[in-house]
């Protein structure tokens, strides 16, 4: 099959200023590509003046988005309008079987003319659909438009699909789940898993108020150094991937950290090597999120990596969990049920390696990108006509 994947208007892909749409898409068409398929990916530019490349067998398509409209209130509507624009061009040049938009019903409305013999499909994320004229009415009627020209909608969990078919009902005759996969090859237990007398529990993410950072370091604060006082705390990852300037809440977070010498508060690694490496040396890692996650991306580079985790139960995050085996799973901003899961699991070194065990068991059979290439590969063929 020819497959083209468009990316959304924000961040670019291959992932270099981070994402975990961009990194879906990026993995996705890498291992369909690895399977046979001719796959190519537009996107927006990265800020200079490549038009297209390959790698790993995917073919780039790079559309330029002018700063003019690239930023303030003028990229509000019209960057999405460019960029969509140049996906329809794009797809008219490829001339693809399946399309997958991702995120976008809006998009997908403006740019199917390019491919209207082909077959359109589109993976939700969150539970928003982004772009949009920013008008309730006009956009419902888009992303209705959206909908209805695509063959399948694809939810990343089942938290996502259940939110997106109550918004619109007539989507559930061709919604399904589509689990978000995980790199099990780079992500992957140590060779020699390390002795830990220190025990580091990690986090992962933007560190913004919406993802919980501050519970878990009440919770790191008020119990868990109090009880485990070799314990420390990793917090990697951007103040926000689009400002320059870090929040209030950033600051205030950064000032509280730099007063406790047990919490390190890192930059971002957009390097997936030394990603890895850091999963690898944790003893336990953290999702806290108090909103809805669709999934987790981290949850599941955790427990491929043979940590185990601890997930709030916002949003899809305890689909991420074989609850009990892989991980646990806390009441949504409870500080003290976090730091009774973390100190549970990092208190006792023979659970700590069986749920490590079982955590790795678990991403292998459920979001491996074997597994998961193989259900797209099932999605176009039924999208495809007999």
């Amino acid at each position: 099959m020819k497959i083209c994947h468009v990316a959304p208007e924000l961040l670019p892909v291959p992932p270099t200023k981070g994402g975990a749409i961009e990194r879906w898409i990026r993995d996705a068409a890498t291992m369909l590509a690895a399977r046979g398929h001719d796959v190519h990916v537009m996107s927006r530019d990265h800020g200079d003046d490549r038009t297209g490349e390959t790698i790993d067998g995917v073919r780039y398509h790079y559309v330029r988005v002018p700063p003019a409209i690239d930023r303030g209130l003028p990229a509000v509507m019209l960057r999405g309008l460019w960029h969509y624009e140049g996906a329809r061009r794009v797809l008219a040049a490829i001339g693809p079987d399946i399309v997958h938009h991702h995120s976008r019903p809006g998009g997908l409305w403006l740019s199917k003319g390019g491919a209207p013999q082909a077959k359109h499909v589109i993976s939700l994320h969150s539970m928003e659909y982004g772009w949009a004229f920013g008008y309730a009415g006009w956009d419902r009627r888009v992303f209705n438009w959206g909908f209805d020209a695509a063959t399948r909608v694809l939810g990343v969990s089942n938290f996502i699909r259940a939110h997106a078919e109550e918004r619109y009902p007539r989507i559930r005759s061709k919604s399904k789940t589509v689990y978000n996969g995980v790199d099990v090859k780079l992500f992957r237990p140590p060779n020699d898993p390390p002795i830990n007398t220190d025990f580091p529990i990690l986090y992962v993410g933007r560190v913004e108020e919406r993802k919980g950072v501050h519970v878990l370091v009440d919770a790191f604060e008020q119990v868990i150094s109090t009880q485990r006082p070799n314990a420390r705390l990793r917090i990697v990852g951007p103040h926000s991937y689009w400002h320059a300037k870090p929040s209030p809440y950033y600051q205030a977070l950064a000032e509280r950290c730099k007063n406790n010498p047990r919490i390190e508060l890192l930059g971002p690694t957009y390097d997936d090597q030394a990603l890895a490496a850091i999963y690898r040396e944790s003893a336990c890692t953290v999702v806290p999120s108090v909103f809805p996650e669709a999934l987790g991306l981290t949850a599941l580079e955790a427990q491929a990596s043979g940590v185990p985790v601890v997930v709030s139960n916002a949003g899809g995050l305890p689909e991420t969990v074989s609850a009990g085996k892989s991980g646990l799973v806390f009441d949504n901003g409870n500080a003290n049920q976090l730091a009774e899961a973390v100190v549970s699991i990092i208190g006792n070194p023979d659970r700590r390696r069986s749920m490590g065990a079982a955590a790795r068991e678990w991403v292998m059979a459920t979001f491996s990108w074997d597994v998961i290439a193989s259900e797209l590969e099932r999605t176009y063929v039924e999208a495809m006509p007999a």
